[in-house]
């Protein structure tokens, strides 16, 4: 219900109430402006405000007064703006509580401009005596009353009247009843002028899901969209549930663009039709990164990574992705992975993935995991996997190993845009315990690595966003020193740049990353970033340092797929010395 309303029946009360008004009360609004003329000669041609007096205020301020009423000293004066100024003044009283105000303005012309005098008197306060609702019955009324702004012995304003009105509205929404309205039918004053409000609720039909329409989809399932929308036929329609519908949808990768939910409402039975238009993005991908450092001797290092990713298979949602890697000269990884979402109709996916690593004649690493995903909400994922690695050693000083894991991971996603985020926070963490044999009578081990992920952004302006980042990584182990490849790496293009991929290994990794970033899209980005990178290893080869990087980079959609492009720079670096990371993403 409008303010405007709201006041309305306000005034309507005051100016029609029963009963013997005290021998101070100032008349009703109707006949509270009082507008004097300026005298016989009326008022010159392109007159100016000289000066404005105010009195008699104590809701308002006087600079709010002599705004709305003149506008201010040195503008032209206008009897037409002065009348309209009063009643708008007087609008405003009446919101304040204050329906009995009354407004006296009176001006006196002269050469060096006009002098006005505006005289106000508030008049007794309107407090609230009860507020009543009738035909309530859907919903719990008291949760609603107890975060009520309007209570009784208050004193009435108009604004909060309306609020509380759409916080009722809001509850019914929730309800599944958004088509309730909330009629006035009786307003009451009485002699101490305590305000008697009576408001008509009608209920208006329960809205049921009858059938979700999707427009637009050429791949997608629509039946992959609709299980995707959280709500199922026969579930209550609710305003919170619709509202999350284009978020969820957009937060699969499937779809450039989701428009807001369209309903349509049979009135005889309540069942709802929801109409979503979606345009799909390729969900498939090719993925090509290289990335480049020169070296001392001249001679640079290539390093690179290959992955392929089916995104949506036959419309299902299913994923599948290969990968081939080379993070620095002679070690090679080959990976794996497929994920069936949904299973048994259930907000759960599950996934296989497998992974195996050769650096030349030192080792190679075979590993397989089992994961299991599930949605606790509409922004938090939680992830459970369990999985075996065998470690087989390519000279004759170490044994084969064979370790069994099992991890547990939460993540929170509470940015607007996935992806190219403006604002809000998002959050990861990951705890994972192994458990490992020696073949050669070497005895069992374990050991317990954690790893924590933060960001925050701010939009600053339209198109400028400060991202400030933070990874933090820890592994215990019961062997007196973890192995070179289980020590957690640092470097490169995914956590500190400016150096080569995996430089630094330690039991400890931190770090800290400031980005400004300049949005050119939806998926679009130039950035100037600061890294700030920690290793600590214990052991024989003990090591401990803190390094810096630091350069700028672009994320930016072309004819040829998604690139990204960032040239970093190490501590000691020289201009032309930077590391340079190309990717570029070609969906197909």
């Amino acid at each position: 219900m409008h303010v405007a309303l709201v006041v309305a029946l306000v005034l309507a009360a005051c100016a029609g109430r029963t009963g013997a008004a005290p021998e101070e009360a100032p008349p009703a609004p109707a006949e509270g402006h009082v507008g004097a003329a300026g005298g016989p000669g009326g008022t010159p041609p392109a007159a100016v405000v000289r000066s404005v007096s105010v009195s008699g205020h104590v809701s308002v301020s006087t600079r709010e007064v002599t705004s709305t009423v003149v506008g201010a000293e040195g503008a032209a004066f206008d009897p037409a703006f002065v009348d309209a100024g009063v009643d708008s003044l007087l609008f405003r009283l009446a919101e304040l509580g204050r329906p009995f105000a009354r407004v006296d303005v009176r001006w006196t012309p002269g050469r060096e401009g006009v002098d006005v005098e505006v005289r106000v008197e508030e008049g007794p306060e309107v407090t609230l005596s009860a507020l009543e609702f009738d035909g309530v019955q859907a919903i719990d009324l008291a949760p609603v009353v107890s975060r009520a702004a309007s209570r009784p012995g208050w004193p009435v304003r108009t604004r909060a009247l309306e609020e509380d009105i759409e916080a009722l509205l809001s509850a019914y929404g929730e309800a599944g009843r958004p088509f309730a309205t909330i009629t006035p039918t009786s307003a009451l004053l009485d002699e101490d002028h305590g305000l008697t409000l009576n408001l008509a609720v009608d209920e208006g039909l329960e809205t049921r899901l009858g059938g979700i329409v999707v427009s637009g989809n050429t791949t997608t399932k629509a039946g992959v969209v609709a299980r995707e929308s959280s709500i199922a036929p026969g579930d209550v329609v609710t305003a919170s549930g619709l509202g999350r519908m284009r978020p969820r949808l957009e937060r699969l990768g499937l779809f450039s663009r989701v428009s807001e939910p369209v309903v349509a409402v049979d009135p005889a039975t309540g069942l709802a039709t929801i109409g979503i238009e979606v345009e799909e993005r390729p969900a498939n991908s090719i993925l090509g990164v290289m990335g480049y450092a020169p070296s001392d001797e001249g001679e640079g290092e290539f390093t690179g990574r290959i992955e392929v990713v089916l995104g949506n298979i036959a419309g299902t949602g299913r994923r599948a992705s290969a990968d081939w890697v080379r993070a620095r000269p002679g070690e090679t990884r080959i990976g794996f992975s497929y994920w069936e979402p949904w299973l048994l109709g259930a907000p759960v996916d599950v996934g296989v993935q497998g992974l195996q690593t050769v650096n030349d004649t030192i080792y190679t690493t075979t590993e397989g995991d089992l994961l299991v995903s599930a949605r606790m909400g509409e922004r938090v994922r939680v992830t459970w996997s369990i999985g075996a690695e065998r470690y087989v050693p390519g000279g004759p000083f170490e044994s084969t190993t064979t370790s069994v894991r099992t991890s547990v991971g939460a993540l929170y996603d509470g940015t607007d845009v996935p992806g190219n985020p403006g604002s809000g926070i998002a959050a990861e963490a990951t705890v994972e315990y192994a458990a490992k044999e020696v073949a050669e009578g070497g005895g069992d081990t374990s050991s317990g690595t954690a790893r924590v992920f933060a960001g925050t952004y701010f939009r600053l302006r339209p198109r400028q966003v400060v991202a400030f980042e933070g990874r933090l990584a820890g592994i215990a182990s019961t062997e007196d020193e973890v192995p070179f490849h289980e020590l957690l790496v640092l470097g490169g293009s995914d956590d500190l740049r400016g150096y080569r991929e995996e430089q630094f290994r330690g039991t400890r990794t931190a770090v800290g990353t400031f980005e400004y970033r300049y949005i050119l899209g939806r998926h679009s980005r130039a950035v100037a970033f600061l890294d700030v990178g920690y290793f600590y290893r214990e052991g024989a080869n003990f090591a401990k340092d803190t390094k810096l990087g630091y350069g700028i980079g672009l994320r930016g959609e072309t004819r040829l797929g998604t690139i990204s492009l960032d040239y970093g720079l190490g501590e000691g670096d020289g201009l032309l010395d930077g590391k340079l990371h190309v990717g570029l993403i070609r969906g197909f």
